[in-house]
């Protein structure tokens, strides 16, 4: 048995007609009778029945089916895993980001600009994670605040948090906000796992403001969508704040004072976790924000 005899077993099992899988497998339907006939043979049972030019799984064919795309999936998981070790052509690097956050997005685009053979899958929800693994990603975006302060990261930035209200709020008119401003009033917050609450949750404890908590999500966009609705006030780092912006039925208000900040740094793998496909990605990062003399540690502790 083959590869190529589960691939044209497994692409004529989804099209359900050899012609068309013949065609999208690039070889002739004789070709591909042939094969299934053969891997049928040495199966030792039929695999589809036929129905005029429609060919239609049997139960052994059903059973098969299930087996060779679990093969094939973790081969093609196998190459690209080799492919982003070598950093060739199909190399994939995984990114995880607390959020939107725009300049990030500039930066990799430009990078996806510079390097088409290599393709970023992004997590823009890693808030949402109770326990986050660095190890998953090749690089992480993240405050260096709770949790996230057990990573030894790059510093990137500083950023304020701004207040998102609807338009029709009371608050809404307003230039900006004072803390005491806020206290009673009820918010949207994010859910970080199941049972915390992304910052500035606790900052506003601290500050014994008496905040209502009226909603709780894991989702950027339900949180723009439940603060534009009025539920509640909501928190809204700067990175994050386009699309908020662009809605209508917003308002974004500054607050006043210095406590509602929160800073931003990058985490890479360490190096001898880090494919030649991750430093390309390192190295230029760093270029771009002009972060290459900065100190940190790359990883974990």
């Amino acid at each position: 048995m083959t590869l190529d005899q589960m691939r044209y077993f497994v692409t004529a099992a989804q099209l359900q007609n050899l012609s068309k899988a013949a065609e999208a497998l690039h070889i002739s339907q004789p070709s591909l009778s042939r094969s299934i006939a053969r891997l049928e043979a040495e199966l030792g049972a039929p695999l589809f029945c036929r129905q005029g030019k429609r060919v239609v799984l049997n139960e052994p064919g059903s059973h098969f089916l299930s087996s060779a795309q679990v093969v094939l999936r973790e081969l093609d998981s196998a190459l690209v895993q080799l492919r982003t070790y070598a950093g060739g052509a199909g190399a994939r690097l995984s990114v995880g980001l607390c959020g939107p956050d725009e300049p990030i997005s500039a930066c990799l685009a430009a990078f996806s600009a510079a390097h088409p053979q290599i393709t970023l899958d992004l997590d823009c929800s890693i808030e949402a994670q109770e326990t986050l693994d660095i190890n998953q990603y090749d690089m992480l975006l993240c405050p260096d605040t709770g949790d996230y302060q057990r990573f030894r990261g790059i510093p990137l930035r500083e950023e304020c948090y701004l207040l998102a209200l609807a338009a029709t709020h009371p608050l809404a008119d307003h230039s900006g906000i004072l803390p005491k401003d806020l206290a009673g009033q009820p918010f949207v917050f994010l859910r970080r796992g199941q049972v915390g609450i992304a910052d500035p949750y606790d900052l506003c404890a601290g500050l014994n403001l008496g905040l209502r908590t009226a909603c709780l999500t894991d989702d950027r966009e339900q949180h723009r969508q439940l603060v534009a609705a009025g539920i509640g006030l909501g928190f809204v780092p700067e990175g994050c704040a386009g699309p908020y912006q662009a809605n209508p039925a917003l308002r974004l208000l500054p607050i006043r004072g210095n406590k509602f900040r929160r800073r931003l740094m990058l985490c890479f793998k360490r190096d001898k976790h880090l494919s030649p496909a991750g430093q390309t990605l390192r190295t230029f990062v760093l270029d771009y924000f002009q972060l290459n003399g900065a100190t940190g540690q790359n990883g974990t502790i």
